[in-house]
């Protein structure tokens, strides 16, 4: 009687215990966000961003755990739980071996246009499946839909078979997608296109949206570091009425935008509504493009994010009333964050940081190792090709083995003040155990059939540019790689989790929730705060 009565129990703690699948998955990527945003920023938030640091569970020292600190691998670690390593998409692009040609990380020629708009775009690189292909694979009549202001975070988040994959052009002012997902647009994109949303939606000026107080504890408005949007570095910013559609990136709009999208994709393909498990994907660009040009210090960053935060607790109310509370779980993280404009590092916080400029402090001194190496080697041709490969031929017939050679380049990369390590190939593709700094980031990140023959780390807190304003990502410090992760289901019990997680966990966290399975050889894992 009393093993029956323990059977009883735990059958009971089972059925009623366990929460129902949810039916819906928001999965939210926001471009750029740097994790210290959530602290800095809070007492500002009062909308979604609110909802979930306050009733969320939320991963404070959560890490990419890989150098490649760029957009395309990003989304498709979030997407995958796979980090570049294994997805195959190791940068924004990258340079072919054979034959030497830029390659985009979502490029495919044979991805036509849809109703003439759109096209170019697959996810014919990724080589992994991702979260939506694991729902579809157990629950094939399960939607699954993305959406974003950039075709790579839509498509590396969306997988290999979401249903629809959407992206925003400024030609369209709206959303487009190529022949890959649908040869035609849903009706309801073609009105959401034809109802000239940037023009109805966009203001005349972008101004801030809080008291004049608040930005000014952060640092000056206007600064000589920070990119000019309409030949001024400060607020307000105006728009041309006509070329909104153009001039909307960059701004909260731009986020608006796809925001408004969403809740039309869940209104018009009923997500959430269907009695199966859908998922949703957001990814949120315009943090990044501020970041880039005005820095995640600026009067721009804040009002951006206190802008996002407004319409996603509009998204999230939406999600109340149209699916229910109790129906839909959100998960958010960005794809990276970003490094600090060097000149107010410099100036506000006493940090040492440098801005290299591409064109006169690293191609002149490249230029000339590899006029150097020609003449040691007595070669006709260039030793180092494109910054990516090294000619190990000219050096076995000059008597080098590869190691020897290695070594010649190292030592005159590391001459170069801007680099303080690098890494080769061989280095690289192995997993054995090493002491040098920062070589597991490094090999997370290295795709060896699309790899260069060699990477090299910058020196910490500085930036190589093109320009000498704005910032930039892409090293494998914290200040690139530490990003927000956060679960928000209703009466979940809040927590500040503050071990180290990575965002490649987020994908198998919520199929694991949502109670579908997922492939063995994920770098990510469930966390078990969130699935037990």
């Amino acid at each position: 009687m009393k093993k029956l009565f323990i059977i009883l129990l735990f059958v009971s703690l089972y059925c009623f215990g366990k929460s129902p699948s949810p039916k819906l998955i928001v999965f939210i990527s926001i471009d750029q966000m740097r994790a210290d945003y959530f602290e800095r920023y809070n007492q500002y938030f009062t909308g979604g961003f609110n909802r979930l640091f306050s009733k969320g569970i939320v991963y404070t020292n959560a890490d990419l755990n890989y150098a490649a600190s760029e957009t395309g691998p990003g989304h498709a670690t979030l997407g995958t739980g796979c980090y570049p390593w294994k997805s195959g998409i190791l940068a924004n692009e990258w340079v072919e071996h054979k034959t030497l040609k830029e390659m985009y990380c979502v490029s495919d020629s044979t991805a036509k246009s849809v109703d003439s708009v759109g096209g170019g775009n697959s996810p014919r690189n990724l080589v992994v499946t991702a979260v939506g292909d694991w729902l579809k694979q157990q629950t094939p009549t399960s939607k699954v839909i993305t959406a974003s202001f950039k075709d790579r975070a839509a498509i590396l988040m969306g997988g290999k078979n979401p249903d629809y994959v959407f992206w925003y052009s400024k030609s369209v002012g709206g959303m487009v997608t190529s022949d890959y997902y649908s040869k035609s647009l849903p009706q309801w994109v073609k009105t959401f296109n034809a109802s000239n949303w940037p023009e109805k939606n966009v203001p005349a000026e972008w101004s801030k949206t809080l008291a004049d107080s608040d930005y000014s504890k952060i640092g000056p408005d206007e600064y000589a570091a920070e990119a000019k949007r309409k030949e001024t570095t400060a607020f307000p910013y105006s728009f041309t009425i006509g070329k909104k559609a153009e001039e909307l990136g960059g701004s909260p709009y731009g986020d608006k935008i796809i925001v408004d999208f969403a809740m039309d994709a869940v209104k018009n393909e009923k997500l959430g509504q269907r009695n199966v498990t859908d998922l949703l994907c957001i990814s949120l660009s315009n943090c990044d493009y501020v970041g880039h040009a005005q820095g995640p210090d600026s009067h721009e960053m804040l009002d951006l994010l206190v802008n996002v935060d407004r319409y996603l607790g509009d998204f999230f109310s939406f999600l109340d009333k149209n699916i229910g509370k109790d129906n839909y779980v959100v998960a958010l993280s960005a794809d990276h964050a970003v490094c600090p404009l060097p000149e107010f590092n410099t100036e506000f916080r006493n940090v040492s940081a440098k801005r290299y400029i591409y064109a006169a402090d690293i191609k002149p001194k490249t230029d000339t190792l590899n006029s150097k190496l020609k003449l040691e080697l007595n070669s006709s041709e260039d030793i180092l090709i494109k910054n990516a490969f090294i000619n190990y031929s000219a050096g076995t017939k000059a008597g080098l083995d590869s190691i020897q050679l290695e070594q010649k380049v190292k030592m005159g990369l590391l001459s170069i003040d801007a680099f303080v390590d690098i890494y080769f190939r061989r280095e690289l593709v192995t997993r054995e155990k090493s002491d040098k700094l920062f070589i597991e980031k490094y090999r997370n990140s290295y795709y060896a059939p699309r790899g260069k023959d060699y990477l090299y780390r910058i020196r910490e807190n500085s930036i190589i540019s093109s320009r000498p304003y704005g910032t930039t990502h892409g090293s494998p410090y914290s200040y690139d790689t530490h990003v927000p992760l956060i679960f928000w289901w209703n009466n979940a019990t809040p927590k500040k989790i503050t071990r180290e997680v990575h965002s490649a966990d987020a994908a198998p966290t919520l199929a694991k929730f949502a109670g579908f399975s997922f492939p063995k050889n994920l770098d990510g894992v469930p966390l078990k705060e969130v699935v037990k």
